[in-house]
């Protein structure tokens, strides 16, 4: 089966609340996960397990062969107990209990750790290991040259690219974007969540482009998405690149690529497993219907910003949400605002006007102000008073905030950022300890910073998560 190819669900089954197909979701079937220990890669020189998740129907039908799914982090993606999890084979569980997507392999292959963010960079120096090589490439070829043979030949998969797909997030996602856009005769599906594809510096806002800019068409399906509440890993570069997807590399939006972008939605496998499934639909699923268009009430715009945009979002009959960059607008005062063809918003003088999006068949309408009164770049300014025993000298990070000594047991940090930047709320020692609560959970405070802003923290004690994003 092509994945261009429309994939009927049995008995004409879908489902239009992305939970249950029509005629009832029959009894969720659990596949199984082979751990394939000590993968050696001489291309990298260095080893790891890999996790193989085998669906249910795999021992039933010996005769059957599968596509196959490769994801990055693989250690972060299925559901083994650990947290937090993506549980990628819960999801995709689902999705065939529901019929809408055929059964396929997928291949977790866990990151190198320390050499996590060298192994995923094509482009440019990973920030946190300044003047270390690059390994991108030797990546790319590991799992290309090592890693598939392996697979196809243990298992019984479907080799030709329209049944491969590479899934990742963050510096995973950076990766995925680029071996599928280089190597698109062997991936041909590719699904990137919230990728790093620009470096924020937080002292001084300066940007530093990470990716390689493609004009040409690389994968045969594409998702790509983002949450407005990753801190300095903002929307507006991943609009940008979904733009110049369908504006120079001749992908259609709503076809063959689908962009995301959940306002909501911190930096997170919280956040990742459940838009792990629309890109799943997306990849291996079939056409659906666009069913509703929905915008934000109201949009407030500072003069002079250039990042803020407006979020048509398409949900589809089976469930799938995205960002509709094919609609087409209207502003009622064009003086006020103006509007590009992807959505980008551009305050042009104070006053409100009103904007009417439609896009197939479909209408929805917001509010546009610009207030002179709006900073362009409030300032946010976070205190976090630390459990007794943090060393004094402790990279104490808010998001990616550093806060710097402030006395005994407090540290402070204040940033001017793009009016609108979401953050998390999460509180960290550097990259390795999350501030949690008493039963372990990551304490957030989230916010979205329109204004000056300051925050008064407390952590009550620290925890060290597994190695993820």
């Amino acid at each position: 089966m092509s994945a261009d190819t429309a994939w009927s669900a049995p008995n004409g089954g879908t489902a239009p609340n992305g939970d249950t197909a029509p005629h009832g979701r029959s009894a969720v079937r659990r596949g199984r996960i082979e751990r394939i220990p000590g993968f050696r890669s001489e291309l990298l020189g260095n080893a790891r397990d890999l996790l193989v998740h085998l669906p249910p129907g795999y021992d039933d039908r010996p005769d059957a062969d599968y596509p196959v799914l490769y994801l990055h982090d693989g250690q972060q993606v299925f559901d083994q107990g650990q947290q937090p999890t993506w549980a990628v084979d819960r999801t995709l569980e689902a999705l065939y209990a529901d019929g809408l997507i055929p059964e396929l392999i997928a291949v977790a292959v866990p990151n190198a750790g320390a050499d996590r963010g060298v192994e995923y960079s094509h482009v440019a120096e990973y920030w946190r290991t300044p003047g270390t090589p690059l390994k991108g490439h030797r990546y790319e070829a590991f799992l290309t040259d090592e890693v598939k043979p392996f697979v196809d030949a243990r298992y019984r998969t479907r080799t030709g690219p329209e049944h491969t797909a590479l899934m990742g997030s963050s510096m995973g996602g950076l990766v995925t974007y680029h071996i599928a856009f280089r190597r698109p005769e062997v991936f041909g599906l590719a699904a990137v969540l919230s990728p790093f594809l620009t470096h924020v510096d937080p002292e001084g806002l300066g940007e530093r482009v990470v990716h390689e800019r493609y004009r040409r068409r690389g994968p045969r399906r594409i998702w790509l998405d983002i949450g407005g509440r990753e801190g300095l890993i903002m929307a507006r570069p991943a609009r940008e690149l979904a733009g110049r997807l369908v504006d120079e590399a001749g992908y259609t939006s709503g076809a063959d690529l689908l962009y995301y972008e959940d306002p909501a939605a911190p930096h997170h496998e919280n956040a990742w497993r459940p838009r792990a499934r629309h890109a799943l639909l997306h990849l291996f699923g079939a056409p659906s219907p666009v069913r509703s268009l929905t915008v934000e009430p109201r949009i407030l715009l500072a003069p002079g910003e250039t990042w803020s945009a407006v979020n048509p979002v398409a949900v589809r009959a089976d469930g799938v949400r995205y960002t509709a960059l094919e609609a087409g607008y209207r502003v009622e005062h064009p003086g006020v605002a103006a509007v590009s063809p992807h959505g980008g918003l551009r305050p042009l003088a104070a006053g409100r006007t009103a904007v009417t999006v439609r896009a197939h068949g479909l209408a929805a309408h917001t509010e546009v102000a610009v207030d002179p009164e709006l900073p362009a770049h409030p300032v946010l300014e976070v205190t976090v008073t630390v459990p007794p025993g943090t060393p004094d000298d402790a990279p104490v990070m808010f998001g990616p905030l550093p806060c710097a000594p402030a006395g005994p047991g407090r540290f402070r940090g204040r940033i001017a950022v793009p009016r609108g930047t979401g953050f998390d709320g999460g509180v960290s020692r550097g990259w390795g300890l999350d501030a949690v609560d008493a039963d372990g959970r990551r304490v957030l405070h989230p916010l979205r910073v329109d204004r000056d802003t300051r925050l008064d923290l407390t952590v009550e004690r620290w925890h060290r998560p597994a190695d993820g994003i």
